[in-house]
Order: structure tokens, then C-alpha cells, then sequence
């Protein structure tokens, strides 16, 4: 598979006309994947990750708030046409033959190895690394967002949003899982990419998944917890089998890209959310 990508860049000063890599936009057949500075690996903004890199970082946030609407209404030409002495996207070139790989994959990759400040070699494993939950992560966000019961962006009429990294004490540590909601209970819900090529990390992503929910429910027995995967359409080995296994031992299980399961699990938080 080929993958296409696009790099952001920035200019603080214009007459000095040094630029700055800050963002990597990457498209193959399936779609579009992104990641810029600022962002985290659930795709959350976190303006602490700037620190003292801009001039004027309000002037990039709106950049980057512009860039992450157009990307999500699939609007690349916009992005490509919209530039100017600051700020602008430029084509970067292409990868061929990346396997297996997702898009969340290979675009992870490139902002390791085009705009990240590790060391280039990082980045093979870095891009791997964060694939485990960014490109899923993003997706249960932005479907949270469009039905309005995420935290950041829900409705005031939402009693009981769905939040992201909220401190939630277990029996022995303060645990942040990606998402939680609370009413009269408490829910839990984690993800885990299982097409990632990394057996290893499956492994021990899953099995952190695991130990989090069952120190959870010894401080609260009455907590319910939801893993959210994407499944590997091969045969996934040793690894995701036992990731499955763990998991559903531990936790409701919720194929992402099964829609009856997907659609599902977006009502149920809805329901949560406005409950009286």
C-alpha cells in the first residue's frame, strides 16, 4: 500500500525564513491521519507540550483548530490552498510498501522521525509505541464529540459526560484512564489497537489494561469496564489472543469496527450521559 503525506510547517520570522516542521498529515486508500505539535497521543490538546516553542502560540492553536476541522470533514485541497508567510502545508513525497501497517501507524511514524525532537532512530519505535491507542483513541473522540457527551465539548443539558484522563483511585494507585463517565456508577472504557505488528507491546498494553480495571474494581466494586479494540483482520497470533483473553476476562469487550457493536456503545454513553 502507498502512503501519501503533507508536511505543516511554520515561519516565526518571515525575513529570517526559517522554518519549522509542526504537523504531518498522511493519506492512503482508507483515509486520512494527522498528528501536530501540541497534540497527545489520545489526540487531545495539551498547550502545556508547547512550552516555549512559538512566538505566538494562539496565533498556531488556530492554525491547528483550523487544520483538525478540515482534516476531519476530509478537506485536503482546502488545507493545501490555505497558506501564508507563517504558516502552510507542502507536499512531503510517499511510502510504498508498508504492509500491514494503519494509516495512524505510518503518519505516527513520520511525525517521530519529521518533527518530533528524539532521536531519528526512535522513531520506528515510537511510531509503533503510540499506534497502540492514538488512531483509535481519535476516533472515539471525535464520535463522542458529534454526539455531544464529551466533556470538553457537551452540552450543558449533559449531566454525565464522558471524560477523558480523569484521576480515578483504584485499591493501590490513581490510575487515568483514557475515557470514564460517572453517574450513580462508575464507567470505565480503555482501547487497544490489535493490528499494530508488535507482539510485545500488545501484550503488555492489554495486560496493564487488566491490572488497572481489577485495581479499580477492588475500591469499587460496582465500577463497569469496557475495552475497545480494533481487530486484526488476519490472524493476529499469540499476542492478540491473549490480549482477547485477558481483556474479556476483565472487561465488556467492544469491537470498534463492528457497527451494531460500535453504535451500541455510543447509545449506551449517551444514555449514561443524560440519565437524571
Amino acid at each position: 500500500m502507498t502512503v501519501q503525506y503533507w508536511i505543516a510547517k511554520n515561519v516565526e520570522d518571515p525575513f529570517r525564513n526559517e522554518t519549522r516542521n509542526v504537523g504531518v498529515i498522511a493519506r492512503d486508500a482508507c483515509g486520512l491521519a494527522a498528528r501536530f505539535m501540541g497534540e497527545r497521543d489520545t489526540g487531545e490538546l495539551d498547550r502545556r507540550l508547547l512550552g516555549q516553542r512559538f512566538r505566538y502560540p494562539d496565533v498556531y492553536l488556530q492554525w491547528l483548530a483550523y487544520w483538525r476541522g478540515e482534516i476531519n470533514e476530509g478537506r485536503l485541497d482546502a488545507i493545501l490552498k490555505a497558506t501564508t508567510p507563517n504558516y502552510f502545508v507542502i507536499e512531503g513525497g510517499e511510502i510504498t510498501d508498508t504492509g500491514s501497517d494503519t494509516i495512524e501507524a505510518v503518519c505516527a511514524f513520520l511525525y517521530a522521525l519529521l518533527i518530533s525532537e528524539g532521536p531519528v532512530m526512535q522513531a520506528f519505535e515510537l511510531a509503533e509505541d503510540e499506534d497502540t491507542t492514538r488512531g483509535l483513541g481519535s476516533e472515539i473522540s471525535h464520535a463522542l464529540t458529534e454526539l455531544d457527551i464529551l466533556g470538553d465539548t457537551a452540552k450543558f443539558t449533559v449531566r454525565h459526560p464522558v471524560k477523558r484522563e480523569q484521576p480515578i483511585k483504584g485499591k493501590h494507585v490513581v490510575h487515568k484512564p483514557s475515557f470514564s463517565q460517572k453517574n450513580s456508577q462508575l464507567y470505565v472504557y480503555e482501547a487497544i489497537d490489535l493490528t499494530m505488528k508488535r507482539p510485545k507491546i500488545i501484550r503488555e498494553r492489554a495486560g496493564w489494561m487488566a491490572y488497572m480495571y481489577t485495581d479499580i474494581r477492588q475500591a469499587d466494586a460496582t465500577v463497569e469496564t469496557c475495552s475497545i479494540f480494533r481487530p486484526n483482520q488476519e490472524d493476529g497470533g499469540e499476542a492478540v489472543e491473549y490480549a482477547k483473553e485477558m481483556l474479556g476476562g476483565e472487561s465488556i469487550l467492544v469491537n470498534w469496527a463492528n457497527d451494531t457493536e460500535r453504535k451500541r456503545f455510543l447509545s449506551e454513553r449517551q444514555q449514561v450521559a443524560t440519565a437524571l
